[in-house]
């Protein structure tokens, strides 16, 4: 199947209804969202592109419609859109959203929002959709939170698969869904097309006002990673009035400390709901917050048709309840990475998907993660959990947001370094305190006081910059 023919089935059952709603608050019904596809389809064909090849496609703010319709009118044709950072040599070529100010790269075609509307004087064409399949229908590139991110062809068959995953994972229907994610990365891509199929309504939003289109829209679900839905939160005032048409909050993209799905489950909506994924696997796990706030770690039950295992370094599983590295298995799991030399470096080896991270596995099928393998803090021979002390972190007064990370010494040995957001400055000696009470196996050496931690676009810490950041500032020491 392709993943476009759900849209097509849509637009003749209901064409009148509401597909997109841009930023700029105009709407696109399922009607228009069908014709735009096929024109811009038509546009792609004019530059000669034909099935199996791919083309690099940013799907980015401030108005991502333009953007992600060529992506679905390119999955129409049988040719995969892909994140612009995938090598020049394997792309046919290059897309670019013709922006105001914004120079057009050497090699690249400029498109906006005019492929999407009727030309003058021609006729409609409805254009043949392509079988699908085995045939790839985006090029996603992994999170990169530990070194150069790996790029992830999916099929229109796995896409599929990972759709009525998240069906069978994730109730609801007919939603209207804002989508706080990058709708170019594979959750969100997914999300989008999770939202078309079941003929609900996308909402596009200005990133500096989330709150005003959740009421204006009548926003009744919301995918959000942990940095968009805190940005949610802080935008509230403390006075506001209730979101009642908000019926749930999807989280994600990273582990969600607790209290900030508390204060959402007590502020936005109480159907807050934990996902956990990957680029390489679509969704795993999920749950509610109610589920999961008596086990510390905790990320979700396991979906159906996933198989998690935990195992020893050496490739040997553990029984469940014992804590060693993940490895995955699913027919949602893409089946090989794009570049040729990551199939041994990446995750994807040996039918499994090991994703770097250590955790549990228990009994009732309950997800527990402890850390990332190549997050782990070596400490003198211990072995840290950032988690644990991000969690200790975020419960001090005025902390929104924490990291702990791992920084060799001259020696080589690494010390562990943590940074903090926080509304109001700590002061040292509440540092000092903290630092005495959590013991010197897992105290942070020094706790830096920061504006922002470094994210992807998944809301995923990167800690990769925060370690280069404090090397150089004991390089200038």
């Amino acid at each position: 199947m392709n993943i476009t023919e759900p849209i097509r089935r849509a637009a003749r059952l209901t064409p009148d209804a509401v597909a997109i709603i841009r930023a700029d608050n105009t709407a696109l019904t399922y009607r228009a969202l069908e014709h735009a596809i096929d024109r811009m389809a038509t546009y792609a064909a004019g530059l000669g592109l034909r099935p199996g090849d791919i083309a690099g496609l940013a799907i980015t703010p401030p108005d991502e419609t333009p953007a992600l319709v060529l992506a679905l009118a390119l999955a129409r044709m049988g040719i995969a859109s892909a994140e612009p950072s995938v090598p020049a040599a394997r792309l046919r070529l290059r897309f670019q959203a013709l922006r105001a100010g914004q120079p057009i790269e050497p090699g690249c075609v400029a498109f906006d929002a005019s492929w999407m509307t009727p030309r003058a004087g021609a006729p409609e064409h409805v254009v043949p959709i392509q079988p699908g399949g085995a045939a790839l229908c985006r090029v996603f590139a992994s999170s990169g939170t530990t070194g150069r991110p790996k790029h992830v062809p999916v099929s229109h068959d796995v896409m599929v698969r990972r759709v009525f995953a998240r069906w069978l994972g994730l109730s609801g229907g007919h939603a209207v869904r804002m989508i706080a994610i990058g709708l170019g990365g594979a959750w969100g891509f997914l999300s989008v097309l999770r939202t078309l199929w079941e003929g609900g309504t996308i909402v596009l939003f200005d990133p500096g006002d989330p709150i005003a289109a959740i009421r204006r829209h009548g926003v009744t679900s919301i995918a959000a990673s942990t940095v968009a839905l805190r940005s949610m939160l802080d935008a509230l005032p403390p006075d506001a009035a209730p979101l009642p048409a908000l019926e749930a909050i999807e989280v994600g993209g990273s582990m969600v400390p607790v209290p900030l799905r508390q204060r959402a489950a007590a502020r936005l909506c109480a159907n807050v709901v934990v996902y956990l994924g990957s680029t390489e696997m679509g969704g795993v796990a999920s749950a509610p917050v109610a589920a999961l706030d008596d086990r510390p770690g905790a990320v979700g039950y396991m979906f159906s048709g996933i198989r998690i295992e935990a195992v020893e370094a050496s490739g040997q599983a553990l029984p469940p309840g014992t804590e060693g590295i993940l490895r995955m298995q699913a027919d949602t799991m893409a089946e090989r990475y794009l570049e040729e030399d990551a199939a041994t470096s990446g995750g994807l080896r040996d039918s499994w998907f090991y994703p770097g991270d250590v955790g549990t596995v228990w009994p009732d099928g309950m997800l527990s993660l402890t850390g990332r393998v190549a997050e782990l803090i070596n400490a003198g021979g211990e072995k840290v959990s950032p988690a644990a002390i991000e969690e200790h972190l975020l419960k001090l007064p005025s902390v929104t947001d924490a990291a702990a990370f791992g920084v060799p010494d001259n020696s080589g040995v690494e010390q562990i370094w943590a940074a903090i957001v926080a509304s109001v400055p700590v002061e040292d000696a509440v540092l000092d305190a903290f630092c005495k009470k959590l013991g010197p196996r897992q105290a942070p050496m020094m706790i830096l006081q920061v504006e922002a931690l470094p994210r992807n676009a998944n809301g995923k810490i990167q800690r990769n910059v925060l370690i280069e950041a404090a090397l150089q500032m004991n390089r200038t020491a």
